[in-house]
């Protein structure tokens, strides 16, 4: 059973209230935004995780209060992941995704942090994605359904917000592929068990969540 809304953003303002104001509120606002409580499930019981693109571990927090034994949170903006990590489960590296070797993760997830980045790299990075997961291994994708016309101009408005007035993310532009578009790309890797579930029910991003499987 996933955690409760209210517990937690209880369990994420104990864990970052060391952290700088602006932080906070930018945590803050992406809890209120983003469906993270509808996919702490996702993530088999007991998983050693790899997360990349974490940003200030947030997910990573949740997902070690109940889920996850370990994880592995990485990203390449200093100004979060060099931030001391919310908890001893969590191992924060500032990095890309290339600094990962060996294949011994039993999920990988990238929440929300791959929009700004050309199909090519993105093509890229889920390989390597595929290339660090055990067999039987989870992928499980959070990202934004261009099918949602107005939904998709609010998220690029709080993005704007974001870069304007917070400064906490890196890159410009906005790039969204269509559900059958990431299927593509996915089994063409090699994954399987593709599976594709709305969660933006009650929120103003068209949020969807993706999961496939290294065989």
């Amino acid at each position: 059973m996933s955690i409760g809304y209210f517990r937690a953003l209880g369990i994420l303002h104990r864990a970052f209230s060391s952290y700088p104001a602006g932080h906070r509120l930018h945590i803050l606002i992406r809890y209120f935004t983003c469906p993270f409580t509808r996919t702490i499930d996702d993530i088999p019981l007991g998983a050693r995780v790899l997360e990349i693109g974490a940003g200030h571990s947030a997910y990573a927090q949740l997902i070690v209060e109940e889920r996850a034994r370990e994880v592995i949170a990485v990203d390449p903006d200093i100004r979060k992941s060099v931030l001391p990590s919310p908890s001893p489960k969590i191992k924060k590296i500032a990095g890309y995704d290339e600094c990962i070797r060996g294949s011994n993760f039993d999920a990988a997830v990238i929440y929300d942090a791959t929009y700004r980045m050309s199909l090519d790299v993105r093509r890229a990075i889920f390989r390597n994605v595929y290339e660090r997961l055990k067999s039987g291994g989870v992928f499980v994708f959070k990202d934004m359904d261009n099918g949602h016309r107005w939904k998709m101009k609010w998220a690029r408005f709080q993005e704007w917000l974001s870069d304007t007035f917070l400064h906490v993310s890196i890159g410009e532009g906005f790039i969204y592929q269509s559900r059958a578009e990431v299927e593509a790309m996915l089994r063409e890797i090699g994954f399987t068990g593709f599976t594709a579930r709305a969660i933006d029910r009650g929120y103003p991003h068209p949020h969807i969540i993706y999961t496939a499987t290294k065989p």
